[in-house]
């Protein structure tokens, strides 16, 4: 799934704009999911990275999920390196939810998804309402297996809080449809070094339907390491 960043990356890279400095650099334009703890930074990869210089016009958080457009500057040692950042960008980051069965199933489409740094982490596709103040609600529902080679199901959740488009073609006057990066934290939930099929499920339109507002029920099936 790495080489799906790359769009991102792109996206990523023409906001900052920076990159082309002359001095010296291990790696150009490293793009990457960090978590931050107390102004620790750790990628996805276990590196930590230690920001000697910030080129964006804004304050990066010190706690939280963040995605880095990176210049690596130079090797502290094994695993920690200097970095210069030259955009980020704040992604939706929570815990996963043990399922209800009660929670709201509008509409939105999982683009692409992985699991890494103990999140499973996905690019998210969904209509809102233009000029619209209401905020969506998004939550990752998890229903624990049961017995040995069972599986750990997963069901994205959304609440559009009633803004969704009875035409999701025709409607586009009124709706735009949007894309989303949401991280959902799953480590803990099962003991270190499982390992478990996992289904993951969502609701979107179904394209082959007589009604445009008709939706149904997709999946994907993969095996996760915890």
């Amino acid at each position: 799934m790495m080489k799906r960043f790359l769009t991102f990356a792109a996206i990523l890279l023409a906001l900052a704009a920076v990159s082309c400095k002359k001095d010296q650099v291990l790696y150009y334009n490293d793009v990457s999911f960090i978590t931050a703890t107390d102004g620790v930074y750790i990628s996805d990869a276990g590196v930590e990275y230690v920001i000697v210089e910030n080129a964006t016009d804004r304050e990066i958080p010190r706690d939280g999920r963040l995605i880095f457009a990176c210049d690596i500057l130079k090797k502290v040692r094994t695993g920690v390196f200097d970095v210069r950042v030259n955009a980020f960008s704040q992604p939706l980051a929570k815990d996963a939810v043990e399922a209800s069965g009660s929670a709201q199933d509008d509409p939105v489409s999982i683009e692409d998804g992985w699991f890494s740094g103990g999140y499973f982490n996905s690019l998210l596709g969904l209509f809102v309402k233009d000029e619209s103040s209401v905020k969506h609600v998004l939550n990752l529902e998890y229903t624990l297996p049961t017995g040995v080679n069972d599986t750990l199901y997963l069901r994205l959740r959304h609440d559009a809080l009633g803004e969704i488009p009875v035409n999701p073609k025709d409607d586009t006057d009124e709706y735009s449809y949007v894309r989303t990066y949401a991280c959902f934290r799953l480590d803990g939930l099962l003991p270190s070094g499982s390992e478990v099929p996992v289904k993951i499920l969502w609701n979107w339109y179904d394209a082959g339907a007589e009604d445009p507002a008709a939706c149904k029920e997709y999946s994907h099936k993969l095996k996760l390491r915890f």
